[in-house]
């Protein structure tokens, strides 16, 4: 087992904002968490980069926690994407 103090990759995303809004959610929760990549990933090259989000190894399992416990429920975007064709 390494040192909870090392840094690993909790999540990735396309954009620097998502990751941010994760960090921010994180940090909410008395988790310390940064992100890695912002400026890479707006690059338009023909391998786009990705954000990163990390955290310390030993807060690893309280920030699963944390994104399984705010991920939106299975099929949600069937459901979003019904309610945009049902006339309103």
């Amino acid at each position: 087992m390494g040192d909870p103090r090392d840094s690993v990759v909790i999540a990735r995303f396309p954009d620097e904002l998502s990751a941010l809004l994760l960090v921010g959610d994180l940090q909410a929760e008395g988790i310390p968490a940064t992100v890695l990549g912002g400026l890479t990933a707006q690059l338009r090259a023909e391998a786009p980069g990705l954000v990163s989000v990390l955290v310390r190894r030993g807060d690893l399992v309280r920030a699963e926690r944390l994104i399984a416990e705010r991920a939106p429920p299975e099929g949600w975007e069937d459901e979003a994407e019904q309610c945009e064709r049902e006339p309103g």
